[in-house]
């Protein structure tokens, strides 16, 4: 595991109701809110999150990287994926993680 995939994962657990695991019995690694699945990783540094449009928008987020991922995404989908390449991408992630919880809850 990298560095900043594990430094993710620390400030993760510091979350209350964010659990890490396994989607059913598969190997694909997955954000639970209070067991529903809001995030999930694609290989090692690409988080795809489900957000809001409205928080797409104002996070000025763009589909670049869910476009490498899933080629075939509609444009206006919740999902959308972050590519974990520096610090200030963990806290931006952190905070995307907290903003997905807010529209779970």
């Amino acid at each position: 595991m990298s560095e900043l995939r594990a430094a993710f994962e620390e400030r993760l657990k510091e979350l209350e109701g964010v659990t890490i695991d396994l989607w059913k019995d598969t190997e694909l690694v997955c954000l639970f809110y209070r067991g529903k699945e809001f995030a999930h990783f694609h290989g090692e540094n690409i988080l795809d999150i489900r957000l809001s449009q409205k928080i797409i928008r104002q996070e000025q987020l763009t589909r670049s990287v869910s476009n490498k991922i899933h080629p075939n995404r509609s444009q206006n989908s919740r999902w959308i994926g972050y590519e974990l390449t520096s610090d200030e991408d963990v806290q931006t992630l952190i905070r995307l993680v907290k903003l997905s919880c807010y529209t779970l809850s």
